[in-house]
C-alpha cells in the first residue's frame, strides 16, 4: 500500500503557501491526489507531492500558467525519460533523480516537523 501524506506535506515540500496549493487542488486533478467529500481531508501520495512540487517550480520558476504547468508536470513525471516536447525542435527535461531526491528530502523535514492538521470544529470545552 502506497504511504499517504496530507496536504501540508506537500505543501512544505513544493514550497508553497497553502492557499496556492488549496486553489491548485479545487481546480486541477492533480495525479496521487485523492479529493473526498467536503469535510473528508485530501490524501497526497508521493507521486502526487512531486507533482504538485513539479507544478510550482514550472508556475514559479518558467513562469507558466498553473494550467499549463499541471498538463507539462503530468507529462514529464509519466514519461520514462523526464522528458516533455513543447513545441517543434523543443524539448524540456528535468533531472528527475535530483528532483526527487531534493523532494523527499523536504518530505522526511516536514513529517518530523509538522502533525496532521485537525478538521472540523473544536471540541466543547468541559466545565461550563
Amino acid at each position: 500500500m502506497a504511504r499517504v501524506y496530507h496536504v501540508e506535506i506537500a505543501r512544505h515540500a513544493a514550497d508553497a503557501d497553502p492557499k496556492w496549493v488549496d486553489n491548485l487542488l479545487s481546480h486541477f486533478s492533480v495525479p496521487g491526489v485523492e479529493n473526498a467529500r467536503q469535510g473528508v481531508a485530501r490524501r497526497v501520495t508521493l507521486s502526487g507531492v512531486y507533482h504538485i512540487a513539479l507544478i510550482r517550480r514550472l508556475n514559479r520558476e518558467l513562469g507558466l500558467s498553473v494550467s499549463s504547468a499541471v498538463a507539462l508536470a503530468s507529462r514529464l513525471l509519466a514519461s520514462d525519460a523526464a522528458r516533455a516536447s513543447v513545441a517543434p525542435g523543443l524539448e524540456l527535461h528535468i533531472d528527475r533523480s535530483a528532483f526527487e531526491r531534493d523532494v523527499d528530502r523536504r518530505v522526511s523535514e516536514s513529517v518530523e516537523s509538522s502533525s496532521r492538521p485537525r478538521r472540523g470544529r473544536p471540541p466543547r470545552r468541559r466545565g461550563e
